[in-house]
């Protein structure tokens, strides 16, 4: 039976993955931050389905806690072969605005934490020679910039850089390390979007699908891909509903402080 970490897993995308590994019969640790009745809500629908969930907590703004977050999923689990970094911070913000805080924020959340919580499962992976598969969930401003998304899609290009070339690293050892870069999908941190009618259909009319993607449709692909995808490595697979062949993300204006 495999197992895996799933972080960010009590809601969205994460929850979403959680539950379709579990239904595969995947045992899952569910990370969560802050909010634990979600996460319970997450491991309770897991076990309702027969499978087996474990519940960890970690502030991943925190570099300590995110290594002790894949050093203790490992023990919890009795190993791990699968890997999904999926936390993460996402808010708008004009360049011109940009605090430290929020660099300190995005980076430490989005990259750092990231960086070294794969770091600390791959060394298990390769100590204990296990075939592993590592997946990142970064973002379409990662590859191009949207606005007010600077320094998020900062974070989010830095990963598929990365993870690519982890993706190198771990080859030899039979480990595979994949990104997938995820348009507008909705789930809570765009709530303001798709509760306003307005500005849902000013986004739907700059994705060629015309919609929002849902969390599970990301969960299918990834799954799918860990189940048969054992040639794809260093690869990015964009779920975006055709969104990057539009030409941009709206017209840019004269900067106005605190918009």
């Amino acid at each position: 039976m495999k197992k895996a970490l799933v972080t960010g897993a009590s809601q969205g995308i994460g929850k979403a993955i959680a539950i379709r590994l579990a239904e595969e019969g995947c045992d899952v640790v569910v990370h969560y931050h802050e909010n634990r009745e979600d996460a319970e809500t997450v491991a309770d629908l897991i076990r309702q389905k027969g499978g087996t969930a474990h519940l960890v907590q970690a502030d991943l703004q925190d570099t300590a806690q995110a290594i002790q977050l894949g050093q203790q999923a490992w023990n919890i689990a009795g190993g791990l072969d699968i890997l999904v970094n999926n936390a993460g911070v996402s808010y708008k913000k004009h360049f011109l605005d940009v605090t430290e805080a929020d660099f300190e924020q995005f980076n430490g959340v989005n990259f750092r934490s990231t960086t070294f919580l794969t770091q600390a499962v791959a060394r298990n992976m390769v100590k204990h020679a296990v075939a592993g598969s590592i997946w990142t969930i970064t973002s379409v401003n990662g590859i191009r910039p949207g606005l007010g998304l600077s320094l998020y899609g900062a974070t989010k290009g830095a990963l598929e850089i990365l993870m690519k070339g982890v993706a190198m690293e771990l080859g030899p050892h039979n480990i595979r390390v994949n990104t997938l870069a995820v348009g507008a999908i909705q789930t809570d941190i765009n709530r303001a979007v798709w509760e306003n009618p307005d500005l849902l259909q000013e986004v739907n009319d700059g994705i060629p699908a015309g919609r929002l993607g849902q969390p599970e449709e990301i969960a299918s692909v990834l799954v799918d891909l860990i189940a048969s995808g054992s040639y794809i490595t260093g690869s990015t697979i964009t779920i975006d509903g055709g969104l990057l062949l539009m030409r941009g993300y709206g017209k840019p204006g004269t900067y106005e402080a605190g918009k």
